[in-house]
C-alpha cells in the first residue's frame, strides 16, 4: 500500500475534504456541503447534536505512521460511516485534528475522504492472502472492542507479539517464495497451539499478534508465549535441509501496560525489542520475576502434597450462636508450611493446588485429619467432640469418578460410621450451575447425617430457589460482602438484609463469616443472622490451642452480649 500517493490522488483528482466542526460535548457546530451529501443528510440533521448520536463510526486501524500523511496533527483512521440515511456503511478516510487558532467553543476538526469505486479495494484486506489469518486493521477493531468488554466486566486483556528470528538472513538465504510458505506454515502452528477464542493475526514485517482475553493472569500468559515457542521445535521441511526456527515474544496487559489501543500495542513492541531470540518478556519486568518466585514455590507445594503429614496442618475456627453465645461448632481450615516462607496463606497456595488437579487429594487428607482429631477428642471425653465440625469442599470431590474411584459418601463411610457431626461446605456458584448433576449424590449425603452449607453467598449471583431443592441445611455469607457493611454505600446492608430474609423464608440457617469489629457483629444481629464466625471472636488455631481458648475461662458471650 502506498498511502501517501492514495491520499494525494483522492484530495487531488477525486472528492474535496468532507468537513465537521465539534464542540468539547462531540456536538457538530458546522459541517461542510462534501459532509452532508457524503451523509444524505441537511444541515438541520447535525448541526447542533452530537455526531455519535446520529453517525456511527465503527473504527478499524490507523494508517502506519511510516506511510502516514505529513499534515501536522492528522493521524488517518479508516473508519466505516453508518446513519438511517445511508442505505449501506460507507468506507472512509477519516483525520482528528485540533486546529491553531479556532474560535472559542471549537473542540476538534474531523476531516474524511470518501474511499468510492475501485478506491476502497486498495485499502488492507480484512485477511492475509499469504497466512490467511486476519489483517492487522481487523485485529485493532478487535483489539478495541476486546478493551470495550474488559472495562464492562473489570477484566484484563493481554496483547502478544510474536517475531520470527533472523527473518532476514532466512528470506536471503531462502528466497521469497521459500519465506512466504514459511510465514504460512508458522502461521498454522501458532493457530493450532492458541486457543480458539484467542485472536491471531498477521501483521507483515514477520510477525504476528495475539489478542488474550479473559482469563487473563501472568501465569496463563507465559505458558501461552510458552507454547507458541514450543510450537516452533519441529523442523520445517521443505524439499530441502529442515530448517529449525525461533520466535521471540513480547507482551503487555491491558490496562496496566496501556490504556489505549496505541499504547498497548506500542507497550507490547518495546516488550519484544527486549526479548532474545527463542524468548518471551513481559513490558512490566517486575512480572517475569513474580513468576519465577511463584513458579518455586508451585514446586515446593507439589513435594508438599507428596507428604501432606508432613507439610499440611488443620487449624479450627469456632463458630458461636448469637442467641445464646454458646459455641455451636468449628470449621477445618488447611494451612501450609513451606520451609522458606514459613506458614503460606490459604488464598496464595489453594489456587495452585486448584490449577494442578490436587484439591482432591487435599480435601480427602484434611476430612482424614478432622476425623481422627474428633476420634481423639471423643477418647479424653472433650466437650469439643459433641460440636459440628465444617469443611469447605471443593467441588471437584462430588464427581463420581475422582481420583481413586471412590464417590465421596463412600470415601466418608469408609473413615465414619457416624457423620452427623460433620458440615460439608459447598461454594453455592458451583450448586447452583451443578445442581442437577450432583443432587443424588448429595442427597445420599444428607441420608448418612452429613449437613450441607451452602458458602460464599454474596460473592455471586446465584440460584437461591434452586439450591432449596436440595438437601440443604444453612447458607453462609462471604467475607466480601460483610466487609462492606461499613460502606457508605447501602448495597452491602440491603444486600445481607436480602438474604438473611430468603434464607429464613426457605428455612435455611445463616451464618456469617469474616466479623471482625464490633460494629459488624452488631450489624449481623440487627439482619437476623443465627450465627457468627471471624477473629473478632476466635481466630483459627491448632486443636489444643483451641481447647485451651474454649475450656478455659474463655467466655464470647461477652463479645455477643447485645
Amino acid at each position: 500500500m502506498q498511502q501517501p500517493a492514495l491520499l494525494s490522488r483522492l484530495l487531488s483528482e477525486h472528492v474535496p475534504l468532507a468537513l465537521a466542526m465539534l464542540d468539547v460535548q462531540d456536538e457538530v457546530l458546522w459541517v461542510s456541503a462534501g459532509l452532508l451529501e457524503l451523509l444524505g443528510m441537511e444541515e438541520g440533521d447535525l448541526v447542533g447534536k452530537r455526531l455519535t448520536d446520529i453517525v456511527r463510526m465503527v473504527c478499524w486501524s490507523p494508517v502506519q505512521n511510516e506511510v502516514a500523511v505529513s499534515a501536522a496533527g492528522h493521524r488517518w483512521q479508516r473508519v466505516w460511516l453508518a446513519s438511517e440515511r445511508l442505505d449501506a456503511s460507507r468506507m472512509v478516510l477519516m483525520a482528528e485534528t485540533i486546529p491553531e487558532g479556532a474560535p472559542g467553543g471549537v473542540a476538534k476538526l474531523l476531516a474524511f475522504v470518501d474511499l468510492q469505486g475501485d478506491q476502497a479495494d486498495k485499502v488492507p484486506p480484512f485477511s492475509d492472502p499469504h497466512t490467511g489469518l486476519a489483517s492487522q486493521w481487523v485485529f485493532e477493531d478487535r483489539l478495541r472492542h476486546a478493551m470495550e468488554r474488559a472495562d464492562r466486566q473489570d477484566q484484563q486483556l493481554a496483547v502478544m507479539l510474536v517475531r520470527l528470528d533472523r527473518a532476514d538472513e532466512l528470506r536471503l538465504s531462502c528466497g521469497e517464495p521459500i519465506m512466504q510458505t514459511l510465514l504460512a506454515q508458522i502461521s498454522r502452528r501458532l493457530t493450532g497451539t492458541l486457543r480458539g477464542e484467542d485472536s491471531v493475526a498477521y501483521l507483515g514485517g514477520d510477525r504476528w499478534a495475539v489478542l488474550i482475553e479473559h482469563p487473563v493472569s501472568p501465569e496463563s500468559l507465559q505458558a501461552a508465549a510458552l507454547r507458541c515457542l514450543e510450537a516452533m521445535e519441529a523442523p520445517f521441511t521443505l524439499g530441502r535441509p529442515p530448517l529449525l526456527l525461533t520466535l521471540s515474544v513480547g507482551i503487555a496487559l491491558y490496562p496496566d501496560d496501556g490504556s489505549s489501543s496505541e499504547q498497548l500495542m506500542d507497550r507490547a513492541g518495546q516488550a519484544l525489542d527486549q526479548a532474545r531470540p527463542a524468548g518471551h518478556v513481559f513490558f512490566d519486568r517486575r512480572l517475569k520475576k513474580m513468576l519465577s518466585q511463584r513458579m518455586a514455590l508451585r514446586h515446593r507445594l507439589q513435594e508438599a502434597l507428596l507428604s501432606p503429614d508432613r507439610h499440611f496442618a488443620v487449624a479450627y475456627q469456632p463458630q458461636f450462636d448469637l442467641a445464646t453465645g454458646g459455641c455451636v461448632g468449628i470449621e477445618a481450615l488447611v494451612r501450609w508450611r513451606d520451609p522458606r516462607r514459613g506458614m503460606v496463606s490459604p488464598d496464595e497456595f489453594l489456587p495452585m493446588v486448584a490449577e494442578m488437579g490436587q484439591m482432591v487429594r487435599l480435601d480427602r487428607w484434611v476430612i482424614e485429619q478432622v476425623v481422627l482429631q474428633r476420634q481423639r477428642w471423643q477418647a479424653v471425653g472433650a466437650p469439643l467432640s459433641d460440636l459440628t465440625i465444617a469443611v469447605n469442599l471443593d467441588a471437584s470431590l462430588l464427581e463420581q469418578s475422582v481420583f481413586d474411584g471412590r464417590p465421596l459418601d463412600r470415601f466418608l463411610r469408609q473413615h465414619c460410621s457416624e457423620l452427623d457431626w460433620l458440615v460439608l461446605e459447598i461454594d453455592g456458584r458451583v450448586l447452583s450451575r451443578q445442581a442437577d448433576t450432583h443432587s443424588l449424590l448429595l442427597r445420599r449425603l444428607s441420608r448418612m447425617g452429613v449437613r450441607l452449607v451452602v458458602d460464599n453467598l454474596g460473592s455471586a449471583p446465584v440460584d437461591l430457589i434452586r439450591l432449596a431443592m436440595l438437601p440443604i441445611s444453612q447458607g453462609k455469607i462471604g467475607r466480601e460482602l460483610v466487609h462492606g457493611l461499613m460502606d457508605s454505600s447501602p448495597f452491602a446492608r440491603q444486600a445481607i438484609s436480602a438474604l438473611a430474609q430468603c434464607l429464613k423464608a426457605l428455612q435455611l440457617g445463616s451464618i456469617m463469616v469474616g466479623i471482625e469489629t464490633d460494629e459488624e457483629l452488631a450489624a449481623a444481629r440487627r439482619k437476623g443472622i443465627d450465627q457468627v464466625q471471624g477473629n473478632l471472636l476466635g481466630a483459627p488455631m491448632m486443636a489444643e490451642a483451641l481447647v485451651e481458648r474454649l475450656e478455659g475461662g474463655f467466655d464470647p458471650r461477652e463479645c455477643l452480649e447485645p
